[in-house]
């Protein structure tokens, strides 16, 4: 930045005001003491000489023509002709430029430093240029901002007004976050500020947030054309007047943060080290807010008035948002005891949830009448009852002593995913039903209480409820009593009802008798049980009483969770290695014949005795049924864990899929070679696996070089030592001693092998389960309720872009390029929406 234009924290006046020092405590969800801030507060005046009577000053208006923007690219051009044509631009002394932007190299300068009169005139030929723009191909941010910064000249104000509508993609996330960083740390010298405009809810507000508050700007998300308009058209007028020069404010040493909040500008920018000063009026009133984290002690014996609900808290908490420190700012809010805010976005984690979040702080503060209405109380609102998560542990412990009313449940029950049908549809989607039917052998009203599960990877509880059943024919009823040499009169059927749904309690009650008298008095101490809609007090195991959910915390506050350091990497072992083995048994068995399996498929039963009927949608076209409202869609939340090569275990191949990728197969005798190999050849025994020759245009990444060792393993063409650790861990002694056997060339039959292999492969699954059980899941929902990482896993919250920068072999699905990254150790935990449908009516009965 040129010398002259900078005015140095030497030039700035800070003005006593009353009450100018302040101290809060920072409070978690729980209401529990987290940390404690001394506030000082600043306002900030200039000498009248470094107001420049007038500046000449430079708009650099960018616009997002990618693909995602071929509906509104046409609102949007007439939207920068009505801005550009406004009667009230006609003294401006203001020059224009027009940027456009798509894929990688298909950047436009459709026109350069033109004066606001000439492109205002009717026919001009700017206008016809605009008019002209079309939406094409994938989204490249950076080289329009390295464009735009290439027109910023020296001793000239220049606002930069960037819009967006989508994710900096090409050429890929993770180059265009370090581009863009390097850009914005290059423009933080010049005398310019960046405005940014996140368009639509599927813009990254988090990027755009960030290079806003880098370049002194602030960012507006616009959900349509009109608020495009009035975002463009605020920029501009500022342009118009006097604009006060560039600013620094350092940060002392022993400080930890410093904000900027200019009310009359709508403007805050927040930082851990010099505060950048600009896009500001000369009449704009400046406040600047510094924080300094200090001891319980020292905080107790300051002489200074405490102020939790103080616009330096709400400050405190958009800045920290917008620099990705989620957990800070949901406390924050929380220690303001805004109860409406708190409520409203304590379990905000996606870039949609945090723009709205940020969006709310903005208007408690600059709209104090809005505030106003607010439920704003004497302490964080914490629910005190017993937590749904703790519950469900009580119930399962007493789960033999319930009986749940089944009616009750399927009649108050709201199903989370799509309803299906038993049968199959033909070329012409007409359903083609089965030749068999269920008929329930419990005709009762109440069933045993189910089984409750935590979801791996979704704040999710469903609880599975067994009913015993037999086979019957649909056309007259008549019941099939045995099959492939089996009675099989007394059958079960799942039916999964989900209690909690991504961090929603779905299911509001639970109607109960019981049995055991301790069982009761459990129940009743925790405060869940009623009776007639009161309390219950007495025992009676002939009552009915309702078990209420909807009102309780999802999950204790207090709770520990253990460290997730190489949890990702076991679990991927296992997974490896567990996939090998069920693409070997997929059609295999170790206690049926080939014969009966065929039997046992024909009357739509499996291996294991399930029921397993096909099923279809009960719609056949999805466009209609969302528009006729049988199905709505809701936003799920996926929580994954993974390490700093593999985003999570989904990235893992199949096992026939890689065995297809870097292995050949090929029969010893006839010398064939399997072009579509499968591991069920794999117990042949003339079956040889080798090496195969990769093409040159064979890319091979972290989870080749991953799965390549276990799978060489168990192939025996590498000893790598993995496979039987991981054997004897889980207790499948006897799959280690077939290995040994076959790896030492002793003869292993067919049948001994499939035995082997089924009780490892339980092994393993048991496992994996009890990992997810006992630290995983808990964390899951944990995340998914709460929108919190655990306090003792301090991370800030990264986008795609952020942790793809840092770790390049990183590969994101489409969903998960817009989801939330936090390095926590050395893993890394994402969180990610998905859309999701789901039948809006109430269906009785049916499996979910």
């Amino acid at each position: 930045m040129a010398e002259n234009n900078v005015v140095k924290h030497q030039n700035i006046h800070n003005k006593s005001t009353n009450n100018t020092r302040t101290k809060f405590t920072l409070y978690n969800f729980g209401g529990q003491e987290k940390a404690y801030y001394l506030v000082d507060r600043l306002l900030l005046e200039r000498n009248p000489g470094d107001i420049p009577q007038k500046a000449v000053a430079h708009s650099i208006i960018i616009i997002d023509r990618s693909g995602s923007m071929y509906e509104d690219i046409q609102a949007l051009k007439e939207t920068l002709i009505k801005i550009l044509t406004l009667d009230e631009y006609i003294n401006y002394q203001l020059v224009i430029t027009l940027i456009s932007y798509s894929s990688k190299a298909d950047v436009t300068c459709h026109f350069e430093r033109i004066p606001i009169q000439e492109v205002m005139k009717q026919s001009s030929p700017y206008l016809e240029e605009i008019k002209q723009i079309r939406a094409t191909y994938l989204t490249c941010i950076s080289q329009a901002m390295q464009l735009a910064k290439s027109l910023v000249k020296e001793g000239e104000l220049t606002a930069i007004t960037l819009h967006s509508d989508g994710y900096a993609n090409d050429s890929s996330p993770s180059a265009e976050a370090k581009a863009l960083e390097g850009i914005c740390e290059e423009l933080k010298s010049m005398d310019v500020f960046v405005n940014t405009i996140a368009y639509s809810n599927a813009s990254d507000f988090k990027l755009l947030s960030k290079i806003a508050n880098m370049v002194s700007g602030l960012c507006i998300k616009a959900g349509d054309v009109k608020e495009v308009y009035d975002a463009i058209y605020s920029m501009a007028k500022l342009l118009n007047g006097s604009v006060a020069p560039a600013m620094e404010e350092p940060l002392a040493a022993d400080y930890t943060y410093q904000v900027l909040l200019s009310k009359s500008a709508n403007k805050i920018n927040g930082t851990a080290g010099t505060l950048k000063i600009f896009g500001l009026k000369p009449d704009d009133e400046v406040l600047i807010y510094k924080y300094k984290q200090i001891t319980k002690k020292a905080y107790e014996q300051l002489d200074v008035p405490v102020a939790q609900n103080h616009e330096s808290v709400y400050a405190f908490a958009k800045a920290n948002l917008v620099e990705g420190n989620l957990n800070t700012a949901k406390y924050a809010i929380a220690s303001t005891f805004d109860a409406t805010l708190t409520e409203r976005h304590a379990k905000a984690l996606t870039n949609e949830q945090v723009a709205d979040f940020a969006q709310d702080i903005d208007i408690a503060l600059f709209y104090p009448n809005i505030l106003r209405e607010h439920e704003i109380l004497d302490q964080v609102k914490v629910n005190e009852r017993i937590s749904l998560l703790e519950l469900i542990k009580i119930l399962e412990e007493h789960r033999t002593s319930l009986i749940i009313n089944i009616k009750h449940l399927q009649d108050n029950y709201q199903r989370k995913g799509i309803k299906r049908v038993q049968g199959s549809r033909d070329e012409n989607g007409n359903l083609m039903k089965p030749w068999l039917i269920t008929e329930f052998i419990d005709q009762g009203g109440y069933v045993g209480l189910g089984l409750f599960e935590i979801n791996h990877n979704t704040a999710t509880i469903n609880m599975l409820i067994t009913r015993k059943v037999r086979l019957v024919k649909a056309e007259d009823k008549t019941p099939i009593l045995e099959v492939a040499g089996l009675l099989v009169n007394d059958l079960v059927t799942f039916n999964n009802y989900t209690i909690v749904s991504d961090g929603e309690v779905n299911v509001k009650s639970l109607k109960v008798k019981i049995s055991s008298k301790k069982s009761f008095d459990v129940l009743k101490e925790k405060g869940v049980l009623e009776k007639e809609g009161s309390p219950a007090e007495e025992f009676d195991f002939r009552s009915e009483y309702t078990i209420k959910l909807e009102n309780l915390p999802l999950v204790p506050f207090e709770e520990q969770y253990s460290s997730i350091d190489g949890l990702f990497y076991e679990l991927a072992e296992i997974k490896v290695l567990s996939s090998i083995i069920s693409a070997h048994l997929k059609e295999e068995s170790d206690v049926f014949l080939p014969e009966q399996l065929e039997e046992l498929k024909k009357h739509y039963l499996s291996k294991n005795l399930y029921i397993n009927f096909p099923t279809t949608n009960e719609y056949t076209d999805i466009k209609d049924a969302l528009a006729n409202g049988t199905l709505d869609s809701r936003v799920s939340y996926k929580i994954d864990i993974g390490s700093k090569d593999i985003l999570n275990l989904s990235k893992l191949h199949s096992a026939n899929k890689f065995l297809e990728r870097m292995y050949q197969v090929y029969d010893k005798q006839t010398g064939e070679i399997f072009q579509k190999p499968s591991f069920d050849l794999a117990l042949n025994e003339n079956i040889v696996f080798t090496d195969k020759q990769l093409s040159s245009r064979t890319k091979i990444t972290k989870v080749d070089e991953f799965m390549k060792p276990i799978f060489d393993d168990f192939l025996g063409l590498e000893k790598n030592g993995i496979i039987t650790p991981i054997l004897v861990k889980v207790g499948a002694k006897s799959l280690v001693r077939v290995f040994q056997d076959k790896w030492n060339g002793k003869f292993v039959s067919k049948e001994e092998m499939v035995a082997a292999l089924t009780a490892g492969n339980t092994k393993l699954e048991g496992y994996v389960e009890r990992i997810y059980r006992d630290k995983i899941c808990p964390l899951v929902f944990y995340i998914g309720s709460t929108g919190l990482l655990p306090d003792e896993m301090e991370a800030k919250a990264s986008t795609a872009e952020e942790i793809a920068a840092k770790y390049l072999n990183l590969q994101f699905s489409k969903d998960e390029i817009e989801g939330t990254f936090f390095e926590v150790g050395e893993s890394i935990v994402s969180v990610y929406a998905k859309t999701e449908y789901y039948t809006k009516k109430v269906v009785v009965g049916v499996e979910e």
